[in-house]
């Protein structure tokens, strides 16, 4: 009575041995998904918190160059401003002025960017247009460049002499598992933006 009872209690725990070694290498790949995109969405959180405050500060006539150097100050993980991280700052503005070139279109009016990532801001405009220095970095000839006209911007978002304050930021995301081993690619650039 006893031989046949072990038998079993032997041939149970080798089909338990064989399940979990076919089910562990899934139980990996789920835990270790879980964990990457926690962490990859805690760190889009930061970054879209931190260009929130951005636009808020140049909303509040907080000149760019002071806006960017409180960026830096503000900065948390995953952002660094100093080594993998840019902050981009756009102010765009409908030109009000009639008999203008750019009258009743939204134009670059103020931009300035922190950070050595290289990467371009979302906003497209029609060419290259000309800007001052520090602090402002206000275009030159804003109602008559029409370089600096945006191309992508939604309609009847902004109204006439309107200003609306935009803040980009990108940030490298480096993993903290092995997940991209598995075949399954996570973003390593974050990226978000804010209007004020």
């Amino acid at each position: 009575m006893r031989a046949p009872l072990l038998r079993r209690a032997r041939a149970s725990s080798g089909q338990s041995l064989i399940e979990m070694a076919m089910m562990l290498p899934f139980v990996v790949v789920l835990v270790l998904g879980v964990i990457e995109i926690s962490y990859a969405l805690m760190d889009q959180h930061v970054v879209a918190k931190l260009a929130r405050e951005g636009s808020n500060l140049i909303s509040r006539d907080t000149s760019l160059a002071d806006a960017g150097t409180a960026m830096k100050t503000m900065s948390t993980r995953p952002v660094d401003f100093t080594t993998r991280s840019t902050v981009i700052f756009s102010v765009v503005k409908r030109v009000s002025t009639v008999g203008a070139t750019n009258f009743n279109k939204d134009i670059l009016y103020q931009r300035y960017s922190v950070g050595p990532l290289a990467v371009a801001s979302m906003l497209q405009t029609t060419g290259a247009g000309s800007y001052s220095g520090a602090p402002d970095y206000i275009a030159n000839n804003s109602d008559n460049d029409a370089n600096l006209q945006i191309t992508n911007l939604p309609a009847n978002l902004n109204v006439a002499g309107g200003l609306l304050y935009i803040t980009e930021i990108y940030t490298s995301h480096t993993l903290i598992t092995p997940f991209d081993k598995f075949g399954i690619q996570v973003p390593s650039t974050l990226y978000s933006f804010a209007v004020f």
